[in-house]
C-alpha cells in the first residue's frame, strides 16, 4: 500500500512538472515561427537597456535625453542591418557593462545566483530534518523501516 502511495504521489510531482515545463516552453515563443520587425527588436533591445543617466529605468521607460539618444541609435543601427548582439556590444563599448538591465558576468552574476541556491539549501534542509525526525514532509510518522526492532 505504501508502494502504490508514493508512486502516485511521484506521478502527481512529475505531473506537475511536465505542465510547468510545456507552459514554460510554449510562453517562451520558441517555436514561434515568424521573424520579429524591426520595430519589435528595437522594444526588445530598449527593454533589456538600463538608461545611462536614470537610476534602474530601461531605455524603453524613460524619457531622458540619454535614453532617447540610445532609442535613436538602436533604430538607427537596427535600420542598417545589424544584429541584436552587434548593437548591444557596440552599446557596452560606448557606455559600459552597466547598459544592460540584466547581469552577463561577475559579481551581478553572482547576486542574482545567491538568492536561488539559498532557497535550494532551505529546501534541502526542510528535507533532511524531517527524514531525521522520522516524519514524512505532510507530517505523519513513517512507518519504521524492515530491519528495525522493536
Amino acid at each position: 500500500m505504501a508502494e502504490g502511495s508514493s508512486r502516485s504521489l511521484w506521478l502527481r510531482w512529475a505531473s506537475l512538472a511536465l505542465v510547468v515545463i510545456v507552459a514554460l516552453v510554449i510562453g517562451s515563443g520558441l517555436f514561434d515561427a515568424t521573424a520579429p520587425t524591426l520595430a519589435q527588436r528595437a522594444a526588445n533591445l530598449d527593454a533589456s537597456l538600463k538608461c545611462p543617466s536614470c537610476q534602474d529605468l530601461s531605455v524603453a521607460e524613460s524619457t531622458s535625453p540619454s535614453s532617447l539618444a540610445v532609442r535613436k541609435e538602436v533604430t538607427t543601427r537596427l535600420a542598417a542591418g545589424q544584429s541584436d548582439a552587434e548593437i548591444v556590444a557596440a552599446l557596452k563599448a560606448q557606455y559600459g557593462q552597466a547598459v544592460l538591465l540584466t547581469p552577463s558576468g561577475g559579481l551581478s552574476t553572482i547576486l542574482w545566483i545567491v538568492p536561488a541556491l539559498l532557497a535550494a539549501g532551505i529546501v534541502i534542509a526542510v528535507v533532511v530534518v524531517a527524514r531525521r525526525r522520522g516524519t514524512s514532509l505532510r507530517g505523519t510518522p513513517r512507518a519504521p523501516s524492515a530491519g528495525a526492532q522493536p
